[in-house]
């Protein structure tokens, strides 16, 4: 079985491409006529060891054909418009682009060698693809053609990009760095030091604040980085080998899963925005890897060895972790807020190939979708 050298969630930039469709469906419907049902997104999966992505619908819940991509496909991220799933083949030296609508490969696009994160711009003109070369090649999703790669020192790793749009920052998992790269010039800036070995990004929704997770195994921290200067603030303690981040849509609060690789005793951490405050450790178990929060700001919900665990935001207070496979890993949640999918990497010995449904007013887990082996991405599309 191949696993990921590094984490990553897909779901703040796919949540943040599907909010504005009930919006937009209800402008559409007062200017047209009687209201069309909203679209139904598709959930397109990666499979590191079949070299497939697995569309699933989710208005049914069953698996459509595999599409063919490249080497070892890891990364997925859709552009806001739902056209197009970029998908990094972290195998090859190569990104592929499907077009959503007949599930194909519309072009493979050469980047950097061993490509492993993709985020793209918020008005999807850009896709940004990390590379082991130490190079972000910038594509251009109107053509589909790759840039001049940008020079990255280190090891360029996660993605994130402001939500503006004019800011991408990279991490830099050898160097413990964050490189901010000006999206309008596609130039790289001052690198900003953050840690021993930076991983997951997050930006709060007003665009102030960045959020890097520490990955290293020995790490207990979270760097802020206020964007408007790219200056690191004082770090925030939190659990052993932070992983990744997901922020409230609020803004007020970021979450943050550690891993504790050592112990096997997984916990989340929530940071007060306002005044960068780490609270109380919330307790999951299990290495908890990734995690999500509901639309409503109301539940986020963590992947980890012991299954999938809720924790309330207003409570901060765990509840029972439901069963969903042998190793949830990526999770993503529909922006309806009523299901999340959760991809089962497997164990260690063994890889899985599944995707589940848990309904999230009962928090219940629905019928397990096959896919091919070791999914470990998930990103919606309408």
């Amino acid at each position: 079985m191949t696993t990921r050298s590094a984490l990553a969630i897909t779901f703040l930039a796919a949540a943040g491409a599907l909010a504005t469709l009930p919006a937009l469906a209800g402008q559409a419907a007062a200017s047209a006529g009687p209201a069309a049902a909203a679209p139904v997104p598709t959930a397109f999966v990666t499979s590191l060891d079949a070299n497939t992505v697995t569309p699933i619908s989710t208005a049914t819940n069953k698996a459509g054909k595999a599409i063919g991509v490249g080497i070892n496909p890891d990364d997925v991220a859709v552009t806001p418009n739902g056209k197009t799933a970029y998908v990094t083949n972290s195998g090859a030296s190569t990104v592929s682009a499907i077009s959503t609508a007949t599930r194909k490969v519309v072009k493979t696009i050469k980047v950097g060698k061993n490509p492993t994160f993709v985020a793209i711009t918020p008005d999807g003109e850009t896709a940004y693809v990390s590379a082991g070369d130490n190079t972000v090649t910038p594509i251009s999703t109107a053509s589909n053609t790759a840039g001049p790669a940008v020079k990255v020192p280190g090891g360029p790793g996660y993605i994130a990009v402001t939500p503006d749009g004019k800011t991408a920052y990279v991490a830099d998992v050898i160097a413990g760095e964050v490189t901010p790269i000006t999206v309008a010039t596609n130039k790289p800036g001052k690198p900003v030091k953050v840690g021993k070995a930076p991983g997951f990004i997050a930006i709060t929704p007003d665009g102030k604040t960045a959020y890097v997770a520490d990955s290293n195994l020995r790490s207990n921290q979270v760097t802020p980085i206020h964007v408007a200067t790219s200056t690191a603030a004082p770090p925030v303690k939190v659990g052993l080998h932070p992983t990744a981040i997901a922020i409230t849509p609020d803004g007020k609060t970021a979450y943050v899963t550690c891993f504790n690789a050592n112990t096997e005793q997984g916990s989340v951490y929530p940071i007060t925005v306002a005044g960068n405050e780490p609270g109380k450790k919330i307790p999951v178990g299990g290495a908890p890897s990734h995690l999500a929060i509901t639309p409503d700001g109301k539940t986020v919900f963590v992947t980890s060895g012991a299954g999938i665990t809720p924790i309330s935001v207003a409570t901060s207070k765990a509840a029972a972790p439901i069963a969903a496979g042998a190793g949830p890993w990526a999770i993503v949640i529909t922006a309806d807020g009523k299901t999340a999918y959760v991809t089962d990497d497997g164990t260690g010995m063994q890889p899985g190939d599944t995707v589940t449904p848990v309904h999230i007013a009962t928090r219940t887990a629905g019928q397990a979708i096959k896919t091919g082996l070791s999914p470990v991405d998930i990103a919606l599309a309408p």
